[in-house]
Order: structure tokens, then C-alpha cells, then sequence
């Protein structure tokens, strides 16, 4: 049988241990970083050399657009409750070094929900230099339901797409 003293020593350890375990969740929840929120649509938010904007969220189905070319990422129809979508970004070099731009580096993602890369982009990965701008369009194939996406920019907090792309009930 456990002598009562160890079984004193677990009466006082188990809080203690959950204590602890409640302290450090605070804790970290209490020091961790804000998150800064997106630039609303259509308003210039900050990136790596410059600013970015978004000049149109338009879902590929809306308008009939189509690219000067037809990649073969866009000649399959979208997964099940997805839909593709072309985000016209503007870029302004405002840095002395410029924009890089290369496609591959931006995605847009929702809050806890995942992240997706463009399955096309145009132009082809460029360097802005200051005070031009260039104007780019990137295809995501992104959800169909009413959730709150960010266009992530290299060094930047983002570019809300707000609701307008989405086209479902749901």
C-alpha cells in the first residue's frame, strides 16, 4: 500500500503540474505577437520594397476570362466546392532596391483554414525598379464558401480579398 505521505506529495503535485500547465498557456497567449491585420480591399498595403494592391478579385466563371495561353493547370475544371479566381494585384516599387516579384512567393490563406499558391501567374518572376509599377494577375483556386482570405506578400501583412469572389450558398 502507498504510505500517506505519497499520497500527500500527488494531492499537491496534480494541482501544481495543472497550474503550471494553465500559467504557461496564459502565458503565451498573454506575450504572443498581434497579428496585423490585412489591408482592406482595393487599399495599398506594404510589402518587401514597395506597396501592393488589389485592383480585382474576379471568379474565372463570372467573366469567361481566359489566359493568352492555355496552361494545362487550368484545363481540368476545379476540385469539388472550389473555384478559380483572378486576383489583379499593382505593384510600386517605393525602395531603392525595387520589387522582386516571382509568383511563387505569394498565396493566400485563411485563418486556421490553409494556404493555397497560384496555379497561374503573369507576369514571369521580374524585378520592379523604383517609382514603376507593374500590374500582375494571379489564378488561385480557392474555397467557394464565406470565409475571410488574405493575399500573404512577401514582407508585408497582406491584401484582404474580402467577399466578393465567392459565389456559393454555403
Amino acid at each position: 500500500m502507498a504510505s500517506t505521505a505519497t499520497i500527500r506529495r500527488i494531492r499537491v503535485l496534480v494541482p501544481l503540474l495543472l497550474l503550471t500547465l494553465v500559467g504557461s498557456l496564459v502565458a503565451g497567449i498573454v506575450t504572443a505577437a498581434p497579428r496585423t491585420p490585412p489591408a482592406m480591399l482595393g487599399a495599398s498595403g506594404s510589402l518587401d520594397g514597395g506597396l501592393g494592391r488589389i485592383n480585382g478579385v474576379i471568379p474565372l466563371e463570372a467573366d469567361g476570362w481566359t489566359p493568352p495561353s492555355a496552361p494545362a493547370s487550368l484545363a481540368s475544371p476545379p476540385d469539388a466546392e472550389m473555384h478559380r479566381v483572378r486576383i489583379l494585384v499593382e505593384l510600386t516599387a517605393m525602395e531603392k532596391d525595387g520589387i522582386s516579384f516571382d509568383p511563387s512567393q505569394y498565396a493566400v490563406s485563411a485563418l486556421g483554414s490553409g494556404s493555397w499558391k497560384p496555379i497561374w501567374a503573369t507576369p514571369a518572376p521580374a524585378l520592379v525598379p523604383q517609382g514603376e509599377s507593374m500590374n500582375a494577375t494571379l489564378v488561385f483556386e480557392l474555397p467557394d464558401r464565406a470565409i475571410d482570405l488574405t493575399l500573404e506578400l512577401p514582407g508585408g501583412p497582406g491584401l484582404s480579398l474580402g467577399a466578393g469572389h465567392h459565389r456559393g450558398a454555403k
